[in-house]
């Protein structure tokens, strides 16, 4: 896989996102700004531009919905890959991104199915909460009581609790790299890896990723970073909290991580921190930085070649991790 910093002599976003986007305005698929509409107007387009990047055939994977739980636990949907009986797998545990605000376990439905058929894990993605309606810690805390009915009730549904991997992309990113943390208790299941796409890891705004791509030139905008940040933490939560800023929390002892950015992303520099901090504490890590493609890449498999190979990239990474 990648390992290395890629970064572009001059920017070019790929040929293939540009047709994308032009597909989705053309067929009346383009996200709303939640700047912009009002939030449920913004949900729902961004639940129909996801169907457009989904496509209508999905990958083939065993689905199954289970309901919330104790203590807890939100709704989970279990992806399974096809033909693998009542074989005890590993399991990644996924949260899709969104700035805690918009998107959900369906608009990530083709990346779920993907990471299950090529990891040969389950996938268990996380139908957490969003904002503002509930706020931090809340999301954090679903995630971690997640976690516990994996390591709890995981057996039932054939996961080896012994093999649990984290991961997701943009904010759920930031779930997932916080719950790596949380893990490392001794009272807590183990978590042996973790998946990060794009990730949400601080609230900070001042990076060169964010004055270089923040005017939204390929999507995401500084603007909208910040108001996700806002309906996140509310009034009464600090956001250098390293609950909630990851980035900002001592590193040390964290299972082996991949880590996967876009070139042309404003949290971009957010991912390349991370790198840096973890090679600091010592912590196991490859990089991935992929040149010509935007944030919430990995939601475009189908139409876009390089962000399919950057996802198959990150499910051989799984196998190879959960499978010892």
């Amino acid at each position: 896989m990648p390992d290395t910093i890629l970064l572009p002599a001059a920017e070019r976003l790929d040929p293939q996102v540009i047709a994308m986007n032009e597909a989705a305005v053309r067929l009346g698929a383009a996200p709303a700004d939640p700047l912009n509409f009002p939030l449920a107007q913004a949900r729902a387009a961004a639940e129909r531009y996801h169907a457009f990047l989904n496509g209508p055939t999905p990958p083939p994977a065993d689905v199954m919905e289970i309901a919330a739980g104790s203590a807890g636990c939100p709704p989970l949907r279990l992806y399974r890959p096809m033909g693998r009986g009542a074989e005890r797998l590993p399991v990644l545990i996924y949260f899709h991104g969104g700035g805690f605000v918009v998107n959900s376990v369906d608009t990530h439905d083709r990346l779920l199915r993907l990471l299950a058929a090529h990891s040969g894990a389950v996938v268990c993605a996380v139908r957490y909460s969003l904002a503002p309606e509930r706020r931090f810690p809340h999301q954090h805390d679903e995630a971690l009581a997640a976690l516990r009915w994996i390591a709890a009730e995981g057996e039932t549904h054939g996961i080896d609790p012994e093999r649990i991997a984290v991961g997701g992309d943009s904010a759920g990113a930031n779930l997932a790299l916080g719950l790596a943390l949380v893990a490392r208790a001794p009272e807590e299941p183990r978590v042996i890896f973790g998946l990060l796409f794009y990730g949400m890891f601080a609230h900070d705004f001042d990076t060169a990723s964010h004055r270089r791509f923040g005017d939204g030139r390929y999507g995401l905008t500084t603007a909208r970073m910040r108001w996700y940040w806002q309906q996140y933490l509310g009034s009464a939560a600090t956001p250098d909290d390293p609950r909630a800023s990851p980035l900002l929390a001592d590193l040390h002892g964290l299972p082996p991580l991949f880590l996967l950015a876009a070139d042309l992303d404003c949290l971009r520099d957010d991912t390349l921190r991370l790198a840096e901090r973890l090679a600091e504490a010592g912590v196991p890590h490859r990089l991935a930085v992929y040149d010509g493609l935007p944030h919430s890449f990995a939601t475009m498999t189908r139409q876009v070649d390089l962000a399919g190979r950057a996802v198959l990239h990150a499910a051989q990474a799984v196998r190879r991790h959960l499978n010892p």
